[in-house]
């Protein structure tokens, strides 16, 4: 039976060699560092020993060098176990005397079949008393090589087996990557037909809803402006409910198709000077502000980003709106928009008022679609637009979370990317504010 040491400092490594030797009928002894191995070398006879190069104290090179080194062990074959496949690592292999080498991680079956092919040459190499060296120079080192020319064709022809074994992993992998990349340009090209077709149900769906919508507003506004007399109290009231809810119907649906159209047919990110677009908005809402007495403060410097300008200046309209409409009764709405760079590029921006605020435990869930914490007597709405506020910060790379203002209100705090064309942050350049 042929005997097999193993030299390995790793307890799992070592206990799968054996086991993998053993079931193909070797016999198998285990040392776990180098200077055991030599020992037993030295003390029972083996027919091949497989080291680990990478070891305390003892090196795989040293062991094969001590055992070379002994006329006593120089006829064992060495077999190397190593992660090392530089031109530096095979010359040391060389240099050491090993008889080849094996490149982890390695298959078991390629493992047995360099075990079988090592002690084969083995039997068959007649191998004559002392050894020839030859003493060259390599990368500007003196090496002196005694292995014969049979060792070293073996190990040369071991490591052009290792370099064809690691090509043809990469060639299988290369192909496995190709197929998965054409799996997925097939699922792209899919999900883009869905979308397309699901964007197109969108309109036809809200179209069929608004024709409706627009005979039972047109019929409403007729009763109430030609037919208000003949209606008693409790006639009018219930004409004022259908009204609006027809009107809450219209805005439901707009916001919707606004929210689907997000991420989808949207220009090429541009640079944006936040603080004209930030005044475009505190310009469209003027007549709100006004109508509450409020006051909006934006700081004197925001920064050019690159983005969206449509997308930005709906996340703008609808955090300002949303701080105009959710107001404290009797408290004038005083709105700040304030910026700060972030580290390593990018930017924070905080919105924040002085209004009702949101409890703790609702603001991550306010930010999801059709989520409202008030009822639409108190305060008017659809749920969508922090939904809507949150996609757009996604699109530019950013995230978007709700705290409280100090002394009462709601703060609303987004990052942006600045540059969303990359998707990496950048440095952002303040500008004037208006």
């Amino acid at each position: 039976m042929t005997r097999v040491l193993v030299v390995e400092d790793s307890a799992t490594q070592a206990v799968q060699l054996r086991r993998l030797l053993e079931r193909e009928g070797f016999e198998v002894e285990v040392a776990t560092d180098g200077a055991e191995g030599v020992a037993r070398c030295r003390a029972a006879s083996f027919d091949v020993v497989l080291s680990d190069v990478v070891m305390p104290e003892l090196s795989g090179y040293d062991v094969c060098r001590h055992l070379k080194a002994d006329a006593a062990t120089r006829e064992i074959p060495v077999i190397l176990l190593t992660t090392l496949n530089e031109p530096t690592d095979i010359v040391e292999a060389l240099e050491c005397g090993a008889d080849n080498f094996i490149t982890k991680p390695y298959e078991l079956g390629y493992l047995l079949d360099r075990v079988r092919t090592v002690l084969a040459n083995t039997r068959l190499r007649a191998r004559p008393n002392g050894s020839r060296e030859t003493t060259l120079l390599f990368m500007g080192k003196r090496v002196t090589i005694g292995s014969e020319k049979e060792q070293i064709l073996g190990l040369l022809m071991a490591s052009f087996e290792d370099t064809l074994r690691s090509k043809r992993e990469l060639e299988r992998s290369q192909t496995a990557l190709e197929a998965t990349a054409g799996e997925l340009r097939a699922r792209s090209d899919e999900l883009a037909r869905v979308n397309e077709d699901l964007e197109a149900y969108v309109y036809t769906v809200s179209h069929d809803l608004k024709e409706p919508l627009r005979g039972i507003e047109a019929f409403g506004d007729i009763l109430a402006t030609e037919h208000a007399v003949g209606l008693d109290d409790e006639g009018r009231r219930y004409l004022d409910i259908v009204r609006n809810a027809a009107a809450r119907m219209r805005q439901l649906i707009d916001d919707l198709l606004t929210f689907s159209r997000l991420g989808r047919q949207r220009s090429a990110p541009v640079d944006i000077d936040l603080g004209k677009l930030v005044a475009d908005v505190v310009s469209l809402l003027r007549f709100a502000i006004d109508e509450a007495g409020g006051i909006v403060e934006v700081a004197p410097e925001l920064p050019t980003v690159a983005g969206h300008p449509v997308l930005l200046q709906q996340l703008f309209t609808n955090l300002l709106g949303n701080a105009l409409k959710y107001r404290r009764p009797e408290v004038p709405p005083h709105i700040r928009v304030a910026w700060t760079p972030r580290t390593g590029g990018g930017i924070e921006l905080r919105v924040a008022d002085n209004g009702i605020g949101v409890p703790a435990e609702y603001r991550e869930r306010v930010l999801g679609l059709f989520q409202r914490l008030h009822g639409r007597e108190q305060y008017p709405g659809t749920g969508v637009g922090l939904a809507i506020c949150k996609r757009v910060v996604e699109i530019h790379e950013g995230t978007i979370a709700l705290d409280e203002t100090p002394g009462g209100g709601c703060t609303v705090v987004f990052t942006l990317a600045c540059d969303p064309r990359t998707g990496r942050t950048r440095e952002c350049v303040a500008h004037p504010g208006v």
